[in-house]
């Protein structure tokens, strides 16, 4: 019932406010809803396009976050974008929050919700965005889930729409800290148009967790290699993808 009512009141609060960011979603990355007492992170993530219409196209993510209790973190994000044959801008400004609902006991996944305001610069939109973050962890395994609903603010008249995504990942242990999987970003629809055949970005991923020997800190590593699929191969061919991130406990 918890889990309805943030869900509910997060697609309420963005119902009320203005296209999200187009597709591909560079900026993205598969969240889980694991929040950490007193762990203080930051991560610089990299998106870069290759062929089609929108090759040469990249965003750069900087997010530092911190876990205010067991269950609450905060971040501030800032992002930098640059469109095909033009200038790297800065884009946008945010404040991000993450909360762990809990698990559901039947099925063993873990719940929570991603709230984020941004402000958008250089002719960029921002608004707000909403993501229900979904955890399923079986021995090896673990599967990720993020259902996207964002909707910006600032843009010309009859543009502002909200529009439905989805982030993917499914990746096992292997070796060691080393995870080997697969991801993907893509979109369900609009206001205007829901569901039907949309494009997609899918790839192998591979992931690293550890503290390397004499840092105070633990490093995470996450790389994907991603290609277009659905309507998305019109204007795309492939995606570079690297999230790195430093984490301490305070």
């Amino acid at each position: 019932m918890r889990l309805v009512l943030f869900t509910a009141a997060a697609a309420s609060a963005l119902s009320l406010s203005g296209p999200a960011r187009a597709d591909p979603r560079l900026d993205e990355k598969v969240y889980d809803p694991f929040v950490e007492r007193r762990v203080g992170e930051i991560e610089v993530r990299q998106g870069s396009e290759f062929g089609g219409p929108l090759g040469g196209a990249d965003t750069a993510v900087l997010e530092a976050e911190y876990g205010v209790s067991d269950r609450v973190s905060l971040a501030l994000v800032g992002a930098m974008g640059r469109a095909p044959g033009g200038e790297e801008r800065f884009g946008s400004l945010g404040l991000e929050g993450v909360a762990w609902l809990g698990q559901v006991p039947a099925i063993g996944v873990d719940t929570g919700i991603y709230l984020e305001y941004s402000r958008g610069f250089s002719g960029q939109s921002g608004g707000p965005e909403a993501k229900l973050l979904l955890a399923k962890t079986a021995g090896r395994f673990q599967g990720l889930a993020n259902l996207i609903l964002e909707r910006p603010l600032g843009v010309p008249r009859g543009e502002g729409y909200a529009s439905y995504g989805y982030a993917l990942s499914a990746t096992w242990r292997t070796k060691g800290a080393f995870r080997l999987g697969a991801e993907a970003f893509g979109d369900l629809g609009s206001d205007r148009a829901f569901g039907g055949r949309q494009g997609a970005y899918v790839g192998p991923q591979v992931k690293w967790a550890g503290r390397p020997k004499g840092l105070p800190f633990e490093i995470e590593l996450d790389a994907g290699w991603l290609a277009a699929v659905g309507t998305d191969s019109r204007e795309g061919r492939t995606q570079a993808r690297l999230n790195l991130e430093f984490e301490r406990k305070f």
